[in-house]
Formats: structure tokens, C-alpha cells, sequence
């Protein structure tokens, strides 16, 4: 006879029991470069503002059913009737929100890989079958094989980062229009780090019925704490969708919060501006390492070494952390490191300095220190 817990266990959906929990060890170190998060927080000035504006609403009230008021200011930053934007308690839940809407139980889901680890457990929850595409040699998306895969049956959704996190590889639009215009399913681009990269996926929802873009408010908008993300898409779409999202979704101090800084949408040009340029000078110093580091369109870059779990283990101890992604399928010896400031680069070179004088840093091939991970939506 089982135990409590296999009985326990037996409750749960078999799909769901093989899931694998998606979790982050959190370490305390001065430079957090591991989660991809901005390299400074959102400006005092608009903190106060924020809270005063939180103090003045009735707590005790529910917030707004649907966080109009955000969809609303999400719509005129990007020229999109708010009646084609949701609001979500950070852009994962809108996916996950949206699969369960699209995905009929026992259909696949076309996914790259390597790619964003979640999303087989979002998959998995919408009761569909997570296909994911072998990684490419180049590590760059695999359009060809995913058209292919749509040629060969268009009724599968497709689930498509970019830029991609962990590599950072961006999809040229056009071969994003031709994926979409062959479709019969929802396109669901992740673009959460849209704000870094030089192609605009936009115009692809006003041309495409069935393309839905994913964006966060937890990296060029400072705001990874507060978990805002939203969606943009045909409002026709939208209408059936926000059908399955929970009402309440986002409460009174992330709306107050998310409605600061879009009011002050202005002032965040320029700090992607300044991580976009610090991306090429963190490229420059990992080379100088011997480093293979792979072209990014995001606010991290994937790196190369033989010896990349010595490296993770020392800039640790040295108060830096990264992301060892070297479990990730085609990812062997590799780590992602977010973009970081002035004062974090400088830390960085100092450490690897020492870590790389010495030849007692071990290489390992593949390292199974971490499970994949991190960089929340």
C-alpha cells in the first residue's frame, strides 16, 4: 500500500507530476548579474510619488477588476487601443494565462531550444505537449526548422522568445511575418527584452490577427520586484482571452507603481541606452578572457569557457554572481551574465584577473551545479 505521500502525489495531474520545480538558489553578493535584472533601481522621485499615490487609495477596497487605468496608459505608449492590452502580474502569468486559452489538451506546442525554461511547466498547466526544436549550431532561433514545422502542420501554437534568453539571439521580423501568415494558431512572442533590441516586433500584431507580444516591466523599467507584465494584441483577441485571466490579477501598490513610471515613460530611453552600450564593453572584457561570447540583442550576454564552473564558483566568492546555463541543451560550459554598471564591470575584470592568473580553476564539460533558470518575466 503507498505512503501519504504517493497518495498525496496521485492527486496531481501525471503531466504536472514529471514537471521539474523551477526554482533559484538566492546567494547575497554585491553584483547580481544572475537574473538579469536592470543595473539600478527605479529614480527616488518617482518612488515617492508612487507611494503617495498608494497611500491615498482605500486598501480595503478590491483594486479595478482588469487594471484599466494601466491598460489604458500601456495603449498610448504604444499606439494600441487599450482594448488590445492585459495586464498581468508579470508577463509569465499572461503566458501561462494565454496558453490556457489557445492550447487544446493533448496538442503540441512548437518551442525553440535552448530557450526559457518555464515553459514547459506553462505548457504543461494549459494541458498541452511542450516540441521543442534541437538547438541550432550557431545557437541563433531556428526559423527555418520552425517554419518547416508549421509547413508540416500550421495548428500547433507557436511559443517564440526573442531576444531569447539564454542567448540572447534575436528573430529577424520577417521571418517572424512569414512563421505567423502560416499559421492557424496563436503566435506567442515572449519579448521581454524587446526594449534592448533593434527590431520592433509591433507592426507584426497590427498585420497579424493571431500574433500576441509579451512585454515586461521587470527590466528597462527597473521594476523586477513589483511583477507587471502585459500583452499586446488584436482587441478582438483579447476579448476572449481576458475571459480566462484572473480578475484582480494586479493589486492597488503594483498598479500605483506601474502608472508612475508609464507616466514617465520619457525617462527610460536613455538607460537602454546606456545598458545596450555598456553590452558591447562587458563583450569587449570577456573576450579579452577568452571568452566565446555570442552576439545578444538583450540586457545579458551567453559566454563561452572550458573552465566556466571554476569562473561561476570564484567571481562568487569574489561577490559577483552569474547564471551557469551549462545544462541547457547545446549549452555545455557556458554562463549568462547580465549587464551590469561601470562599477560591477570593473569588479567583474578584477576577479577574472585572478581567477584566470591561476591554473588550479577546474574545468568541467558540463556542470550540474544549478538547474536552468533564472531571468524572471
Amino acid at each position: 500500500m503507498s505512503g501519504p505521500a504517493e497518495r498525496a502525489a496521485a492527486l496531481v495531474r501525471p503531466e504536472v507530476r514529471d514537471l521539474s520545480l523551477y526554482s533559484l538558489h538566492q546567494v547575497e553578493a554585491r553584483y547580481k548579474l544572475d537574473q538579469n535584472e536592470a543595473p539600478w533601481d527605479l529614480p527616488r522621485s518617482l518612488k515617492r510619488e508612487a507611494l503617495a499615490r498608494l497611500a491615498e487609495r482605500a486598501w480595503s477596497e478590491y483594486p479595478d477588476f482588469h487594471a484599466d487605468r494601466l491598460r489604458r496608459l500601456i495603449g498610448d505608449l504604444h499606439e494600441w487601443s487599450m482594448e488590445g492590452v492585459l495586464v498581468g502580474n508579470g508577463s509569465g502569468e499572461l503566458i501561462t494565462t494565454v496558453l490556457e486559452g489557445v492550447v487544446r489538451p493533448g496538442r503540441e506546442v512548437l518551442i525553440c531550444d535552448p530557450s526559457f525554461s518555464p515553459y514547459r511547466t506553462f505548457v504543461g498547466r494549459a494541458a498541452g505537449v511542450p516540441r521543442h526544436l534541437e538547438p541550432a549550431r550557431d545557437l541563433g532561433l531556428q526559423m527555418d526548422e520552425l517554419q518547416a514545422e508549421v509547413d508540416r502542420d500550421p495548428r500547433r501554437p507557436v511559443l517564440l522568445c526573442t531576444p531569447n534568453n539564454p542567448t540572447g539571439a534575436a528573430a529577424d521580423p520577417e521571418a517572424v511575418e512569414r512563421l505567423a501568415r502560416s499559421l492557424e494558431a496563436a503566435l506567442l512572442l515572449d519579448n521581454a527584452y524587446g526594449e534592448f533590441c533593434r527590431h520592433d516586433y509591433r507592426p507584426l500584431v497590427r498585420a497579424n490577427p493571431n500574433v500576441i507580444l509579451f512585454r515586461t516591466l521587470s527590466k528597462a523599467w527597473s521594476l523586477g520586484g513589483i511583477r507587471l507584465g502585459y500583452l499586446l494584441a488584436a482587441p478582438e483577441l483579447v476579448a476572449q482571452l481576458i475571459k480566462v485571466k484572473l480578475a484582480y490579477n494586479v493589486g492597488h501598490a503594483a498598479a500605483a507603481i506601474g502608472e508612475v513610471a508609464l507616466e514617465h515613460a520619457g525617462r527610460f530611453p536613455r538607460r537602454v541606452a546606456v545598458v545596450r552600450a555598456r553590452r558591447e564593453q562587458w563583450a569587449a572584457m570577456l573576450r579579452e578572457f577568452g571568452f566565446e561570447v555570442f552576439d545578444s540583442e538583450a540586457n545579458f550576454l551567453l559566454a563561452r569557457h572550458p573552465r566556466c564552473t571554476g569562473i561561476r564558483d570564484g567571481l562568487a566568492a569574489a561577490g559577483v554572481l552569474v547564471r551557469d546555463v551549462s545544462r541547457y541543451p547545446g549549452l555545455a560550459n557556458c554562463m549568462r551574465i547580465g549587464v551590469g554598471g561601470g562599477p560591477a564591470l570593473r569588479a567583474t575584470r578584477r576577479a577574472l584577473d585572478g581567477i584566470l592568473a591561476t591554473d588550479d580553476t577546474p574545468a568541467h564539460p558540463v556542470s550540474a551545479a544549478e538547474a536552468p533558470g533564472a531571468g524572471g518575466r
